[in-house]
């Protein structure tokens, strides 16, 4: 670990040739459809540092802000789609998102799966690339739906969101000064809000101050 830059954020560049990673080589590759394969090596969120060779397709742009890019891909062994998470490493500021992260195993919480680290364009860059389990909705997404449509959020899903964000942190009190800056596009949620309880593993992770700020839209 101590050639390791120490960080916190997510995912994988998608450039055409291959970029060197903290751990190996970053290879891209045509599958038999002509569609561009990266491997890259990883290292699983949880357990043991035992890097292993990673494969994901059909990556795309979903998300980008002063953090970085977010990416989803589609793991090649498993079909299932993830999304990565691409930060610049800036030595200026001490990140722990990677710390924490690994730290987290709760089925109100994204799941990191992976995370790698790869080289930039420029001398020294340094990005971390943390893969996480994809949900296709925010909280952002969801409240301006119904914001545009000139309706209240529905009382159901601002008590379903707070019954998952209180059930977590009741497991790890610690967590509260973690969850206060939560911005409202980073909260994942689930398309149908109703459809998935915080018992059945749906990561609908939001904050109190998210849910003051939805009242007041």
């Amino acid at each position: 670990m101590s050639g390791r830059p120490r960080t916190t954020s997510f995912a994988e560049s998608c450039k055409p040739v291959p970029q060197p990673s903290a751990f190996g080589s970053m290879k891209v590759s045509r599958d038999k459809d002509g569609s561009k394969v990266t491997t890259v090596v990883a290292t699983p969120g949880q357990g043991p540092d035992r890097p292993q060779e990673v494969s994901y397709t059909d990556t795309k742009v979903i998300g980008n802000g002063s953090f970085g890019v977010v990416y989803q891909a589609k793991l090649c062994d498993s079909g299932e789609l993830v999304a990565i998470k691409k930060v610049l490493q800036d030595k200026r500021f001490k990140n722990r998102e990677l710390q924490i992260m690994r730290k987290l195993d709760h089925c109100n919480i994204v799941r990191l799966r992976y995370f790698f680290y790869s080289s930039g364009d420029k001398k020294d860059e340094v990005y971390l690339n943390l893969v996480l389990d994809y949900v296709p909705e925010t909280v952002y997404r969801v409240a301006r739906h119904y914001s545009r449509a000139k309706q209240t959020l529905p009382m159901v899903y601002v008590k379903l969101y707070m019954y998952q964000l209180f059930r977590k942190l009741s497991s790890n009190p610690s967590l509260a000064s973690i969850l206060i800056p939560a911005h409202a596009r980073n909260q994942a949620a689930a398309s149908t809000p109703t459809n998935a309880s915080a018992t059945s593993g749906q990561p609908l992770f939001q904050t109190l101050f998210l849910l003051i700020f939805i009242f007041w839209m």
